[in-house]
């Protein structure tokens, strides 16, 4: 057969060849350098947000015996002193087992920890000074409802409280579904235990395949931020995350929905594993909506007492420009703002404990 019946490759598929390949030079050349440039290293976690420990059926707890001592700055960039200690076990205060006072056990997230206050300053260890009760306080940054259900199924039998109080805020929900977490601008993108439609406990990394290469590859990381950036100069379109999705559609916004309903199933077993002679009482740490009216259904739904009154008194204060409640994140309180958070649950507590005599 002559050459000239030989089949010759299309020019499009040289090029296309030489295209990958090339690109894959460069991607490589690209990664050696900002590699040597330490390029897209991600900061490490400064005390004191360096309180995680991983574990392999929470997919993380509080290090034991976990203690600072240092400065913090509010919003307004005020310093405040802070001394943090946690136990043996992560909590941030825990009673006597055997006291004859009632037993109150808080559990929730990062508000819940807040490692912006002292010991002394926390909101629970406001209410102990308030009222004569026994407390009990276990919470840890990015937590969501599964994770904090994990935590009093472990612990309820122990303590045997008299009350439990579980704090809740918006972010739950992101938390509480990896499809959702991996859409939104908020994320822990760790390891943590979820409940599935069959109320199976399962363990994911809520990332998606770009944010893996992302975190991977140095190279892909800022190849994508490149286009991003590029895509928004030319277009002026905005890149639109889960929590827009969240505020606009609401329940239309499918991940959402699942959320909820995954949260609804969560907060069964949550239910489930009151003591029968125990009080219950949630509440929102933030205001944000729909997620605060959604949790308020949550719980009332199931006869389950959930209080606004914290977080309103937060919103007053903010509002009424009375002063300034939050640490430098915008987002936790300072000392000021755990003070407003235990005026609220005190009136609550003195409610499902009417006998109880104030300190």
């Amino acid at each position: 057969m002559s050459n000239k019946n030989k089949r010759k490759t299309p020019t499009w598929k040289l090029f296309t060849a030489l295209f990958l390949i090339l690109f894959f030079l460069i991607a490589i050349i690209g990664e050696l350098f900002l590699r040597s440039i330490h390029y897209g290293v991600k900061p490490s976690v400064t005390p004191p947000y360096d309180t995680a420990l991983k574990d392999e059926l929470f997919g993380w707890v509080m290090k034991p015996n976990y203690s600072y001592s240092g400065k913090k700055q509010d919003k307004a960039g005020v310093e405040y002193d802070i001394d943090l200690k946690f136990d043996e076990n992560g909590f941030k205060m825990f009673g006597n087992i055997q006291s004859t006072k009632p037993k109150v056990l808080f559990i929730g997230d990062s508000y819940t920890a807040s490692v912006e206050s002292s010991n002394d300053k926390t909101f629970y260890k406001l209410v102990a000074d308030s009222i004569d009760i026994e407390v009990f306080a276990y919470g840890h940054a990015g937590y969501g409802n599964l994770q904090e259900f994990m935590i009093l199924d472990k612990w309820v039998d122990k303590i045997k409280p008299d009350i439990i109080v579980m704090e809740v805020c918006s972010n739950d929900f992101i938390d509480n579904y990896a499809p959702l977490e991996i859409e939104c601008g908020y994320k822990v993108g760790e390891r943590r235990p979820y409940l599935d439609e069959n109320q199976t406990i399962t363990y994911y990394r809520p990332l998606s395949l770009a944010q893996k290469l992302k975190e991977k590859s140095r190279f892909f990381n800022w190849f994508s931020n490149r286009l991003e950036n590029s895509w928004y100069n030319i277009t002026k379109i905005e890149k639109r995350v889960g929590e827009y999705y969240i505020s606009t559609e609401r329940t239309n916004y499918e991940p959402y929905k699942n959320s909820i309903e995954i949260t609804n199933l969560i907060i069964d077993k949550i239910k489930s594993r009151i003591p029968s002679n125990a009080k219950f009482l949630a509440f929102s740490a933030d205001s944000y909506q729909p997620a605060m009216d959604d949790f308020k259904y949550i719980f009332e739904s199931k006869k389950l007492q959930f209080s606004t009154i914290p977080v309103k008194k937060v919103d007053a204060f903010e509002y009424f420009k009375m002063g300034n409640v939050r640490t430098s994140d915008g987002y936790h309180w300072n000392n000021q703002g755990q003070e407003l958070i235990a005026s609220g649950i005190i009136e609550e507590l003195k409610k499902l404990l009417p006998n109880q005599q104030s300190n």
